[in-house]
């Protein structure tokens, strides 16, 4: 089940994607400016570009997963539930592979740093 899904046996949706993808957000927000303090010009392309296209993501999943909720609550616009599904399944993935990057960007540094030179 995608996280826009509904679950007819709990008369609920599975919201555990954007969920995880939240408090990945959170954690981000904390880290990215201890970062650049903790790393500055040691910090490798990939975090720091990372870092920096990371708000642009919580822009579009907040976007996305806003108007997937509001698609489902206004009557017309609910028929299209193929579309609703087919944004969920996207996001779905798309979190998927921005928290592993995510987690590649974090560790990167911290890696390279305690690799001998």
């Amino acid at each position: 089940m995608n996280h826009l899904e509904y679950d007819p046996e709990t008369g609920t949706r599975a919201w555990i994607a954007p969920g995880t993808a939240m408090i990945f957000s959170v954690l981000m927000i904390f880290l990215a400016p201890r970062y650049v303090q903790w790393f500055g010009q040691a910090m490798p392309a990939f975090t720091r570009q990372f870092l920096s296209l990371y708000p642009l993501w919580i822009v579009l999943s907040t976007a996305a997963l806003a108007l997937a909720a509001l698609g489902e609550q206004i009557p017309p616009i609910a028929a299209w539930r193929r579309s609703w599904r087919g944004l969920g399944a996207v996001l779905t993935i798309v979190s998927i592979l921005i928290v592993a990057g995510g987690v590649i960007a974090l560790f990167l540094p911290l890696l390279l740093r305690a690799a001998p030179y």
